[in-house]
């Protein structure tokens, strides 16, 4: 009887490595959204940059 007790009994080592992979799991796809989000940022930045150039180049030329 206690061999059954043991067998539907999940090993906390067990528990916390799954735990620890879904985590991780999540991290990752948090990160990449995060990494996502600040590359069309920083591209945003860069085309507003280059728009405000022209403008202020167009100016100075006149």
């Amino acid at each position: 009887m206690s061999d059954k007790k043991q067998a539907k009994h999940v090993a906390a080592h067990e528990v916390n490595q799954t735990a620890k992979s879904v985590k991780k799991e999540n991290r990752e796809i948090r990160q990449k959204t995060t990494a996502d989000r600040v590359v069309k940022y920083i591209f945003i930045g860069l085309i507003a940059l280059a728009v405000i150039y022209m403008i202020w180049s167009m100016t100075v030329v006149e």
